[in-house]
């Protein structure tokens, strides 16, 4: 460093000699130059005051006094010594003064060199399926997972995974995001530009020493150290992550705060943007926290300066001014201060060429950035190669690759650059890529260095090279010259080759088989069942670790890194072509393999690359294998034909047989018949076989039992007899395979001689009725076996059996003979008379008619309806014969049918009608047969009366075959809760789902009701393949067809709190938002939507590419004529004007303010100074997202779609709080207000009726006496009277007193009346208030429930808080909170209780309420009893946020009131259930629970607990607590209702139907009716009343007589309002037999009925039934 700083003097003092201060040498001092460069003059940032002239000079001269210097000290050193020796020291001196001009060292990117953090630029080697392979600069790789691409992506991957687990109910939506996701093969292609970060080095796995680099390419990570968008400028690059894909353009995800990117769509082109896809993209320019991007391209002028140094990031174009050339690279400095290098691979494309060169000192050089590694300083390394300085981020892989794969050798590598410490560079022969061989690649044998003047590697010599890899970053070819690596056979898992013969040694040997190494690096396994043709007791006798072995590759997985080798002999062997894939299993093709899997009725064969085919049991032997089991093994090598093969549906079947079947030996195969007479030769005997040679290499098979007419025992002599090469004469040919091409035969003499006498049937279809056959054992029923009676069938016959038997009848269709073994009558009697009998006909309507089968298909003939059904005219056509006309056979077009509801009403019993016959009916299976044999009697007819069948002649019965688009007429079969099923005719049924319905809800919410059997409905085909689709609506083709403004039918899938999603016709989804869901956004989407019930929608807008639709279900949209808007639609910012008041849905809570949802894409701001009229500080915990506000629009700005809104309530109703300005404060008044802090200083009170105006009351202020603790005397929350001291309007200050001298006497009165009112009276008050409410709502429930219930004691209230809530799942808010004057009227027997003890207790100060414990603690030693004294300090303490005292002063009250007060005990109790509910937890409630279940009665404290926590909404608790209720007091009927009543509240309508099953279960008998009518309410007043009603109708049709049932059905119908129901039950009523004193009843309340709606005529109409029904029971 001494000859350094000696340079640099020397250029400073720009002189020629060097400077000989010893001790400026020796002490380090600073030179000149630096002394220049930190001086003032040096300007900021890092430029200088040198030209580049002035610069390069400087430089120039330094490096010869340099040299100089070093020469003339050495020499002086070394006088004395050879000069030869010195001679070299002067070599080694002026070297290393050389090396030590640049402080700068130049080092390429190496493993050892990365650390997490480090930033730099890639292309995209190889795409996998979880991850993305990275080439980096120096040959390096790294990989980036799937989860590190982008935050988007990751999102969007947690989510499919969510929606794989979760329930049934999203199945739709969760399989369409399934189908959406990308694959990363469609975001990205091979060399494509990356940035990336180093996030870990090194595997996972402790024992793998692999050295394996981690990438991310979030935003986050790779745009540098600091999210700064400062250091992104125009032309600077940036890494972006698509957010989302937007009309006008893209926007993306740059990792910085408060800022995005947008990419406008002119600028997009034609590549397609995928959500959460990250790339490489150029800054346009920045717009406030927008940063305008466009795809990066070849940048058109670098970069000379960037904010600062964190700035400089991989991608960006700059320019480097050059200060050093070196042997191995360049060195230069970016805007004076930061030092760049830039290595050989880097400096230039073709190494050959001098730097100097294309280099000049002093000279600036555009580069673009390569990496960024963090220090101090940062490392940077920038290239000047021409494809990286002009890249671009779609950059597709050079296509001189393809020319040169991996593993491919070049004969002739010339090596074109020496580099001594790195290697060599060669010509591989590919203009424009070059070849690199590292020093460490040369040879097999260690080289120390290579020289480029001589030695075997120098310049133009030429070797045999191997491609071992590509470098995207650097352009080159990796080679080697090693002998090892162009020798060894492969170099990757990619080059071999499936059926390839391999040599390897033994690695090891494994449970699984064995391991071997078949290449350098490369391993491969041998399964156990591959280790050879025969099973191995001792494989490791045999293979021996290092042993070679021979073996054939089997399959290979590049993904996993595996090879599967077999050693079996037979495989190896083996001369037929190996098939590795179905596309090569041709059938006909000879093929060896392998059995997989045996099984009963074949095997699996498995061939190479895991290619399987099917062997049945057939096809394994010429003769009969019953199971395949018994004669073949796993592992068994077999060699097969391929039969078939369907590569598409990765199918194949092949055979063991033999399949070599030339012309002569098909044309023997074809000559022989079915039934014909053969002879041949014994060719082979089986153990229950003959295999016979019938010529021409055909052969055919005889069973045992076939030999002879006689039993097992006497074919097995004929057998025995039988050799190879017997000849055998006139064998009958029982069955032949066309397929298989096997024949049976048989030697049986009957069958033979029924063949000769032609009497053998060749086909079920020369079977005549009548007819004796010969045969073996046919299917006889057993009826027909014997004239005697045959309880066993086996003691007569044995299978195979010969016998001789009638044909009693065929069935063509079901492919059954039924024969008989009986005898006829007589030897003359006729077979034919015998059967013909069965077929008479009786009393035919038809006279024409003689036997029943003369009903052939096509017969007209008469018949007579003896019933009309919705769907169908049943008729008879004779006495023994019936049919029936399908409504679909009546009418030939729509224009026939006059009543589509009931389109047979004018057909009536008893009318003659002309039919046709179609064919059966199979009543049991309900299909419709065609005639395909005589006619029976009672055999069911299928029939029609359409004209258009009723005038074919000639008559063909044919299926009609529809298209999609065609017009039908349809008629309902029956309904289910998805779909309607139809018939079109009698032979083709439809489906109509039930969003093709119509588009009215309330219909298809109840098919049953609208689609009644029958019912005739025009319908299009949507669908004719498999099952015919049919819709009464036009159906919808895709997304284009959705228009806005149509209104559809849909089904609700999923249900959230920011709307829901409907699923709609034609396969297509929408959603709709909170904003659309209503009119009134009070109602939630859970009170709006039920899962899986139809809805009617209207399209608001269609996004065709993205695939989403916008619904909406506002009654303004529906029904825009009858329907009150609460909340209108905002369509467009047009829509709002600045005043506005309107209401909408938070969407983000920031740390600026609140942003509120008002329409779509319309979002409005609210600041923080906007929230609330009085400052508060966690001003966030008071709002969430998706939470409705009202508010008022204060700007409106419609060029930028801006909107600044508030939500002080003071400005969004001005005049109803505000009544008093700050100009009104006069110093004097007094003013009412609120403590909103407390601080040691003194008091802040809020003035009511200000805007918010606060003042201070000093601490001194407070009392007239001194106050050492206000916190004692006041809390957050008091209501006050203060006395306005001063008003200071420049600093709107106000000041406050609150002493008691401030006030006048009246006003201390007055303000102690309050106090008094609200402490003495209020409890009181409240007691009798809710005492009276109770007993209302008693009434109300005796009257409707006909039960009679005690109500339920009062609640105590105390500051505001019910902490002795009595409420239980019934509990109603009172309809009017304000007080009667005429409530003193009737006093509880409570009230004048606590009067009495009020009256009594002199001592007591009635007139003041307890402010301090003090005075807490002295009323109770006069009223210990009192829950409500208790109950209030209770709630002082917690005033102080005192919870353990609170809880103390609970226990203390416990113990002192006396057991015999259990009301008042009871009360105390449910203040620490209420204090358990705000305060504590779930354990501390239980425990509470527990004790006050142990001390009280249980079911009251269940109620009451119940109903608290139903009031605090914690519902699931609720539900918790009900169930617990209902398992202990199962036996009371008041619990099921209470809870039924809270499920069916709360949206759980099918839990609480099935409360009923369970109620009757565990109920007396006794309680049944009643309960069951107790859900019928239920169901009127909160669940489906159209349930109710069915529950009323089967209690009444057990208890027809029951007057109370009809009474309450009667109540709950006229709530309902429907007139006509009402009237009907009156008059079903009046229909059964009642008592005078009944009847009058029912009469009476018929008639107030009639008066209350005001209908007169109704009036008229029950006074003459009335008088009616008194006539007619005086007759009787």
């Amino acid at each position: 460093m001494a000859g350094t700083k000696r340079r640099r003097d020397t250029v400073s003092n720009g002189s020629d000699k060097p400077n000989n201060d010893k001790s400026s040498q020796e002490n380090g001092t600073t030179s000149s130059l630096s002394t220049m460069e930190s001086s003032g003059d040096f300007p900021r940032g890092g430029g200088s005051t040198l030209t580049p002239l002035e610069y390069k000079e400087a430089v120039t001269e330094a490096k010869q006094e340099a040299l100089m210097g070093a020469d003339e000290t050495d020499v002086t050193k070394t006088s004395n010594k050879p000069s030869k020796k010195k001679k070299k020291n002067i070599t080694k001196a002026a070297s290393s003064k050389e090396d030590d001009f640049s402080s700068v060292p130049i080092e390429s990117l190496k493993y050892k060199n990365l650390i997490p953090g480090a930033l730099l630029l890639g292309q995209i080697s190889q795409i996998n399926t979880l991850d993305l392979a990275v080439s980096l600069p120096n040959g390096l790789t790294g990989y980036v997972p799937i989860t590190s691409i982008s935050e988007k992506l990751s999102q969007r991957l947690e989510n499919l995974d969510d929606a794989a687990t979760d329930a049934d109910n999203e199945a739709v939506e969760h399989l369409d995001e399934f189908n959406n996701f990308p694959d990363l093969i469609d975001l990205y292609h091979v060399g494509q530009y990356v940035r990336v970060c180093v996030t870990k080095l090194g595997s996972d796995e402790p024992k793998n020493n692999k050295k394996h680099v981690e990438l991310s390419m979030r935003p986050q990570d790779v745009n540098g150290p600091t999210d700064e968008p400062n250091n992104f400028i125009d032309g600077s690059t940036i890494q972006a992550a698509v957010s989302s894909v937007e009309d006008h353009g893209i926007v993306f995800d740059v990792g910085l705060k408060n800022f995005t990117g947008f990419l406008s769509k002119k600028n997009v082109g034609e590549f397609k943007f995928v959500e959460g896809q990250s790339l490489i993209c150029t800054v346009l320019s920045k717009d406030q926290r927008i940063l305008h991007l466009a795809l990066s391209t070849p940048a058109s002028a670098p970069l000379d300066v960037l904010p600062s140094v964190q700035g400089i990031l991989p991608g960006n174009y700059i320019n480097v001014l050059i200060t050093d050339l070196k042997d191995n690279g360049v060195v230069g400095k970016y805007m004076g201060v930061a030092d760049v290098t830039s290595d050989l691979f880097h400096c230039s494309a073709n190494q050959t060429k001098d730097l100097e060169k294309r280099f000049h000192l002093a000279k600036s050089s555009p580069a673009r950035v390569l990496f960024v590694i963090p220090g101090d300083p940062p490392k940077i390394a920038v290239s000047f190669l021409p494809h990286i300085m002009n890249f671009n981020f779609d950059s597709a892989k050079p296509q001189q690759l393809d020319q040169l794969d991996v593993g491919f050798i070049v004969d002739t590598a010339k090596v074109t650059y020496v580099s001594p410490s790195l290697g060599v560079f060669c010509d591989v022969g590919i203009p424009g890529i070059n070849g690199f061989t590292h020093i460490s690649r040369l040879s097999d044998k260690k080289v120390a260095n290579v020289s480029a003047n001589n030695g075997p590697y120098k310049l133009n010599s030429v070797h045999r090279a191997r491609v071992i890899g590509y470098s995207y970053v650097d352009n080159l070819f990796i080679l080697s010259f090693e002998n090892s690596v162009l020798e060894q056979p492969f170099l990757r898992i990619e080059d071999i080759k499936v059926g390839q013969h391999v040599e390897g040694s033994v690695l090891k040997l494994i449970p699984q088989g064995i391991v071997i190494t078949v290449a350098d690096g490369i391993n491969a396994l041998v399964p156990s069942s591959h280790m050879s043709d025969i099973a191995l007791q001792f494989p490791e006798r045999r293979f021996k670790v290092g042993t070679t072995v021979k073996g054939r590759v089997l399959t290979t997985n590049t993904l996993r890194r595996r090879v599967i080798v077999t050693l079996k002999k037979s495989l190896l062997n083996s001369d037929l072509p190996p098939i590795s894939s179905f596309e090569q299993a041709t059938p006909g093709i000879r093929a060896i393999g392998v059995l997989a899997r045996v099984l009963e009725d074949g095997a699996i064969v498995e061939f190479y690359n895991s290619v399987r085919g099917f062997l049945p049991v057939s096809e394994m032997s010429e003769a009969y294998i019953r199971d395949a089991r018994e004669h073949f093994k796993i592992g068994q090598t077999v060699s097969v034909t391929i039969l078939s093969c369907e590569p598409s549906e990765r199918k194949m079947r092949v055979s063991c047989r033999e399949q070599n079947w030339d012309e002569q030996r098909v044309e023997k195969f074809n000559n022989i018949s079915l039934g014909s007479l053969v002879s041949g030769s014994v060719l082979q005997k089986t153990e229950d076989s003959v295999i016979v040679d019938l010529g021409n290499k055909v052969s055919g098979v005889i069973a045992l039992s076939h030999l002879s007419d006689g039993d097992l025992t006497k074919s097995t002599k004929v057998m025995n007899k039988l050799r190879v090469s017997t000849k055998l004469s006139d064998v009958v040919v029982l069955r032949k395979g066309q397929d298989k091409r096997n024949i049976t035969l048989s030697l049986k003499k009957s069958l033979i001689d029924a063949a000769k006498q032609d009497r053998f049937p060749k086909t079920i279809e020369e079977v005549k009725e009548g007819v004796k056959y010969a045969g073996f054992v046919p299917l006889v029923p057993k009826a027909y076996l014997s004239e005697d009676y045959v309880p066993v069938p086996g003691a007569l016959f044995k299978p195979q059996q010969s016998v001789e038997c009638v044909c009693l009848s065929v069935n063509l269709q079901q492919k059954k003979i039924f024969m008989s073994f009986k005898p006829l009558a007589s030897s003359k009697q006729r077979v034919t008379e015998v059967l013909d009998s069965k077929y008479d006909i009786e009393n035919p309507v038809d006279e024409t008619i003689k036997k029943t089968y003369d009903y052939t298909a096509g017969k007209i003939t008469w018949g007579i309806i003896t019933s009309v059904k919705a769907s169908q005219l049943n008729v008879v056509l004779a006495a023994n014969v019936q049919g029936r006309v399908e409504v679909s056979e009546v009418f030939d077009k729509a224009e026939d049918i006059e009543n589509f509801n009931k389109p047979l009403k004018n057909f009536k019993k008893g009318d003659k009608v002309r039919v046709r016959v179609l064919g059966i009916r199979d009543s049991r299976h309900h299909k419709f047969l065609p005639i395909t044999h005589r006619v029976a009697p009672k055999q069911f007819l299928e029939l029609s009366m359409r004209p258009s069948v009723m005038s074919m002649e000639p008559f063909k019965l044919e299926t009609p075959a529809f298209k999609k688009g065609d017009s039908v007429v349809a008629y309902v079969n029956n309904t289910s809760q998805e779909c309607v099923w139809v018939s079109v005719t009698s032979t083709i049924n439809g489906r109509i789902m039930a969003m093709d319905l119509g588009h009215d809800a309330e219909v298809v919410n109840n098919l049953s009701k609208h689609f009644f059997g029958g019912k005739a409905l025009k319908c299009t085909v949507t669908d004719a393949t498999k099952v015919l689709g049919l819709s009464l609506i036009k159906p919808l083709d895709g997304y284009e067809s959705v228009k806005p403004g149509d209104k559809l039918l849909g089904r609700v899938t999923n249900i959230n709190e920011s709307g829901a999603i409907v699923y709609l016709p034609g396969h297509l989804s929408g959603r709709v938002s909170r904003l659309d869901m209503s009119d009134d956004y009070d109602i939630a989407p859970s009170q709006k939507f039920v899962r899986n019930k139809y809805i009617s929608v209207c399209v608001i807008s269609v996004d065709v590419s993205n695939k989403k639709i916008a619904l909406s279900t506002r009654e303004s949209r529906l029904n825009p004529e009858a329907v009150e808007v609460k909340d209108r639609e905002i369509k467009s910012i047009d829509d709002v004007k600045p005043g506005d008041v309107c209401r909408g849905f938070v969407t983000n809570v920031a740390d600026q303010g609140l942003f509120v949802l008002l329409g779509h894409d319309l979002v409005a701001r609210v600041k923080i100074a906007e929230l609330f009229d009085s400052f508060i500080k966690e001003w966030k915990t008071q709002f969430q997202v998706n939470m409705l506000v009202r508010g008022k629009l204060l700007s409106v700005d419609h060029d930028s779609k801006r909107m600044e809104m508030t939500l002080k309530p003071s400005k969004i109703d001005e005049s109803s709080s505000i009544t008093t300005a700050f100009s009104d404060l006069q110093v004097g008044t007094n003013v009412d207000g609120t403590v909103a802090k407390v601080e040691d200083y003194g008091l802040l009170i809020k003035i009511d009726s200000t805007d918010g105006i606060i003042g201070l009351c000093h601490k001194s202020e407070v009392a007239d006496a001194v106050v050492n603790d206000i916190g004692k005397l006041y809390s957050v929350g008091d209501k006050v009277r203060a006395h306005v001291l001063d008003v200071n309007p420049e600093k709107r200050r106000v000041a406050l007193g609150l002493k008691s001298s401030y006030f006048d006497a009246d006003s201390d009165v007055e303000l102690s009346d309050e106090v008094e009112m609200k402490s003495a009276d209020e409890s009181s008050d409240e007691e009798m208030e809710e005492d009276q409410q109770s007993e209302l709502e008693a009434d109300e429930r005796s009257s409707s429930d006909e039960e009679d219930e005690k109500p339920a004691p009062a609640p105590l209230n105390v500051n505001g808080f019910d902490w002795g809530d009595s409420s239980t799942v019934f509990d109603k808010p009172a309809h009017d909170e304000s007080e009667s004057e005429n409530e003193d009227e009737e006093e509880t027997p409570k009230r004048k209780k606590s009067k009495h003890v009020n009256s009594n207790d002199e001592e007591r100060d009635l007139d003041e309420a307890p402010r301090v414990p003090a005075d807490f603690e002295r009323q109770l030693l006069s009223s210990p009893n009192s829950s409500f004294l208790w109950i209030s300090y209770m709630a002082y303490q917690l005033n102080l946020n005192e919870v353990e005292k609170a809880r103390e002063i609970g226990q203390r009250a416990l113990t002192t009131i006396n057991y015999r007060e259990e009301e008042e005990k009871l009360n105390v109790w449910m203040a620490l259930l209420n204090l358990e509910i705000a305060y504590g937890t779930n354990e501390t409630l239980q425990n509470t629970f527990k004790d006050a279940c142990a001390h009280c009665e249980p079911l009251v404290v269940y109620e009451k607990l119940c109903g608290v926590l139903i009031k605090s909404n914690k519902l699931d608790l609720a539900n918790e607590y009900m169930e617990g209720m209902l398992k202990n007091f199962k036996q009371v009927p008041s619990v099921w209702i209470q809870y039924a009543s809270f499920l069916l509240t709360n949206g759980s309508e099918d839990t609480a139907r099935g409360l009923l099953q369970r109620s009757l279960q565990s109920l007396p008998k006794s309680e049944h009716v009643k309960m069951i009518e107790k859900f019928a309410i239920l169901e009127f007043k909160q669940g489906d009343p159209e349930r109710g009603r069915t529950i009323f109708e089967g209690l009444l049709s057990n208890y027809p007589k029951r007057l109370d049932l009809w009474n309450v059905l009667i109540d709950m119908e006229i709530k309902q309002g429907d007139t006509a129901i009402i009237r009907r039950l009156f008059e079903r009523v009046l229909a059964s037999k009642l008592s005078t004193k009944k009847a009058k009843f029912i009469f009476k309340k018929w008639l107030t009925y009639e008066k209350e709606i005001g209908d007169n005529k109704g009036v008229e109409s029950v006074k003459q039934k009335a008088l009616e029904y008194v006539s007619g029971n005086r007759e009787e």
